[in-house]
C-alpha cells in the first residue's frame, strides 16, 4: 500500500515506540522451575526457598539474569541496525508487519541486582532488587491488515473493529521471601512481598474500525487511548500527531532513579510431596499493580480516513493522517500486572534422573497466553546436573529447553534457555532466549573434626617428618 510518508512513518513508529522501550528483551525460566535448589528458582515460587544453602548473596551483574523474546529474527536484524545507525522506516515497517501476522507478541527480561539469602530453624528468607522489563501486545486484525496489505483490490466482507491490546513495562522490584516448611517433608509453602517502582510504561487501548459508507469505500476511524508514562515529548500538527521525541532535559540517571510511580504485588507458592517420589508445587507470580503519576502522555485517538480499492499495488487512500489526530492529556492511571501461574509435576525415577511437567499461564485480558514444558533432569555427578526435554511456547512448537547447573563449595553457576534450536537452527525457531547467572556461598567455615564408628568426633592430628634420629625436619632437603 502507497502512503504518504509522513503518515507511514507515525503508523510504524507508534508500534516500534512500545517494542523499544524494552529492546527487545524478555524471560526465559521455565527450564529451572523444577530445580528447587537453582538460587532463582524461588522467584517462580517462593516456596522452593527451603532448598537454598544457608547464606546465599548474588550481586550484578553475576547475580542471574534471564533474557527472551519471540519473532527473533526480525527483531535481531532491527537491533542490529539500531546500534549501527542505519534504520529506516522500511526496518520499521517490517517489524509492524511480522506482529501483524503473529497472533501474540510478548517479550521480557528480568536482571537481578542483588539477592541475599539465608535459611533458618524459623524459616528461609531472601532479599531481592530486580530489574524488569515485558511486553505483550496483540496487532492482528482485520483493521492492521487492511493498513499492511499492499495489493487491496476487493474491500473486506468482514467488516469488525479491531482492537489494539498492548502494555509495555519497565519498573524496578524491592522484595522479601519467606518460606517454612509447615509438614515435616511433606508440605512447603512461600510468599514474598514486593513493592514496584516504574520507570516507563505504555497501555494501549486503541481500537480501529472499518465502516462501508458505499460499494467502493470505507471510512477507517481510530479511538481510545495509549496510556503513556516516559519522558517523552508529544508533537502535533493541527491535533495530528507528527512526532515523538525525548524530552528536554532527559537523562539516563534521573530516568532509572526515578522514583514517582509506586505500587505493591505479592508471590504465593507451595511445594507437596503426594509421595517420597513425587511432588507437585504450584505458584501466583506478581499480583500486584503500579499507579503512574509522572511523565504522563497519554493520547486520546479521534482520528478518521477514507479507503478505496484501486488497481494493483494501489489502492487509494484519502485523508490518512487524521487516523493519527489525538488529544492529550497528564491525568495519572493505574496498570495490573501481568500475573503468571505455575504447575508443576515432578517425579524421581532414580536417585540420579527425574522426570518434569511444568505449566505456566500468563494473565492479562485480553493478551493471556499458556507454555507447557516437559523436561528429564539428571545428575552428571553429586553438584552437575543438566535439564533437556520439549516445550510449548504460546504459539511457538519448536522448542528444545536446555540448561546446566553447577553447585560448587564456594557457590552455584548456571545457564540454560528454554529453546536450544534458537542457537543451532533458528531458522526454524520463533522463540529465543538465554538465562544465566551465580550466586556465592558464604560464611562456609570447614570443619576441624573427622567421625568414625568408634570416636563419633576427634580433631585429626598433623603428622610432623622427622629425620633418621627421629627428630622433626626443620626443611625438606633435612635427612
Amino acid at each position: 500500500m502507497k502512503f504518504k510518508r509522513k503518515s507511514k512513518h507515525i503508523f510504524i513508529i507508534l508500534t516500534y515506540l512500545i517494542v523499544s522501550v524494552l529492546h527487545g528483551s524478555a524471560q526465559t525460566n521455565m527450564v529451572f522451575y523444577p530445580t528447587e535448589n537453582q538460587i532463582n528458582s524461588p522467584t517462580l515460587n517462593p516456596a522452593f526457598l527451603t532448598s537454598q544453602d544457608k547464606f546465599t548473596f548474588g550481586i550484578f551483574p553475576l547475580s542471574g539474569m534471564n533474557v527472551g523474546y519471540n519473532n527473533q529474527l526480525v527483531i535481531k536484524n532491527m537491533l542490529f541496525k539500531i546500534l549501527n545507525g542505519n534504520q529506516t522506516n522500511n526496518d520499521f515497517k517490517d517489524v509492524f508487519n511480522s506482529m501483524v501476522k503473529l497472533d501474540l507478541f510478548y517479550q521480557r527480561m528480568e536482571n537481578n541486582i542483588i539477592n541475599i539469602g539465608y535459611n533458618s530453624n524459623l524459616g528461609s528468607f531472601d532479599f531481592r532488587i530486580r530489574e524488569n522489563m515485558q511486553l505483550m501486545t496483540n496487532l492482528k486484525g482485520n483493521f492492521s491488515e487492511m493498513v499492511t496489505n499492499t495489493s487491496l483490490q476487493m474491500l473486506p466482507q468482514d467488516i469488525k473493529q479491531q482492537t489494539f491490546p498492548a502494555i509495555a513495562l519497565y519498573y524496578r522490584e524491592y522484595s522479601i521471601g519467606y518460606a517454612k516448611e509447615i509438614i515435616k517433608e511433606k508440605l512447603t509453602v512461600g510468599i514474598r512481598a514486593k513493592v514496584y517502582f516504574g520507570k516507563s510504561s505504555m497501555v494501549s487501548e486503541v481500537s480501529g474500525t472499518l465502516s462501508p459508507t458505499s460499494a467502493n469505500s470505507l471510512d477507517l476511524s481510530t479511538s481510545g487511548q495509549l496510556k503513556i508514562s516516559t519522558p517523552l515529548k508529544i508533537i502535533t500538527d493541527n491535533n495530528v500527531l507528527s512526532a515523538v521525541e525525548l524530552s528536554d532535559g532527559f537523562t539516563i540517571g534521573n530516568f532509572l532513579m526515578n522514583s514517582n510511580n509506586t505500587g505493591t504485588g505479592f508471590d504465593l507458592g507451595f511445594n507437596y510431596k503426594l509421595t517420597p517420589d513425587l511432588a507437585f508445587s504450584a505458584s501466583l507470580i506478581d499480583v500486584g499493580s503500579i499507579k503512574w503519576s509522572n511523565n504522563l502522555n497519554t493520547m486520546k485517538f479521534v482520528g478518521s480516513g477514507t479507503i478505496k480499492p484501486g488497481s494493483a499495488n494501489s489502492p487509494r487512500v484519502d485523508n490518512f493522517d487524521q487516523l493519527y489526530k489525538i488529544e492529550t492529556d497528564s491525568l495519572p492511571f493505574s496498570t495490573s500486572l501481568p500475573t503468571t501461574f505455575y504447575a508443576g509435576l515432578k517425579y524421581r525415577v532414580d536417585p540420579k534422573l527425574n522426570i518434569s511437567i511444568v505449566n505456566r499461564f500468563t494473565s492479562i485480558r485480553p493478551m493471556s497466553f499458556n507454555s507447557l514444558s516437559v523436561t528429564g533432569i539428571y545428575d552428571v555427578k553429586k553438584n552437575l546436573s543438566i535439564s533437556s526435554g520439549y516445550s510449548i511456547i504460546g504459539n511457538s512448537y519448536s522448542n528444545i529447553p536446555f540448561a546446566i547447573l553447577y553447585t560448587g563449595k564456594a557457590g552455584q553457576y548456571y545457564v540454560g534457555t528454554d529453546n536450544l534450536l534458537s542457537m543451532i537452527a533458528p531458522s526454524v525457531s520463533d522463540f529465543s532466549g538465554i538465562a544465566f547467572g551465580m550466586c556465592f556461598f558464604l560464611f562456609r567455615n570447614r570443619s576441624l573434626y573427622k567421625q568414625n564408628e568408634y570416636l563419633p568426633f576427634y580433631k585429626e592430628r598433623k603428622i610432623m617428618p622427622v629425620n633418621r634420629n627421629g627428630r622433626i625436619k626443620r626443611n625438606s632437603s633435612e635427612k
